[in-house]
């Protein structure tokens, strides 16, 4: 697993423990947003959370970082993903999520605008990718609102609630010097 743990603007950033999985699955399950931002039509149990957990951690590419307040070391979010195998200039996140009650503060797009800097700076990464359900228009607000612009859609990708649905690929060139 990558190692990710820096302090932000009163956010710290840090590896998801084992004994933090119950905090993380309820985060994962908190609302059917956030399923739906996932990718899933059911909730995880915590045999899933602890399978993705070990998937990362015998996986030198991936990361699982927990966003925890400063103040009261509070999990408020959680970013997912990996950086590319065949090209480490590139990094995927497959799961972010904010806490419900610590959304439309602006904690997500200071947490993503962070953790893409630390990506670039730290692992020298160049362009960071998500995919996002097509028709989660939250969605692609948010992280178009980051500065990821759509650059393809992979027609009925996911199987969601009996049908297939789209996904849009997002991408983010990353700025250093």
């Amino acid at each position: 697993m990558l190692t990710l743990n820096i302090e932000i603007e009163g956010f710290f950033f840090r590896d998801i423990k084992k004994d933090e999985l119950d905090f993380v699955l309820e985060l994962y399950n908190e609302t059917d947003d956030s399923m739906f931002a996932t990718g899933r039509d059911k909730q995880l149990s915590i045999e899933d959370m602890e399978e993705k957990y070990l998937e990362v951690l015998i996986n030198s590419h991936e990361f699982f970082t927990g966003i925890f307040s400063k103040d009261n070391d509070e999990l408020v979010g959680v970013i997912k993903g990996r950086i590319d195998y065949d090209n480490s200039e590139e990094a995927w996140i497959s799961s972010f999520l904010i806490k419900k009650d610590f959304r439309n503060a602006g904690i997500g797009n200071k947490s993503i605008n962070a953790f893409i800097t630390f990506m670039g700076k730290t692992y020298d990464v160049k362009k960071v990718f998500t995919g996002v359900i097509s028709k989660n228009n939250k969605g692609i607000d948010f992280w178009t609102n980051a500065g990821f612009q759509h650059i393809r859609t992979i027609k009925e990708y996911i199987n969601l609630n009996s049908g297939h649905e789209d996904l849009a690929i997002l991408k983010k060139d990353i700025r250093t010097g």
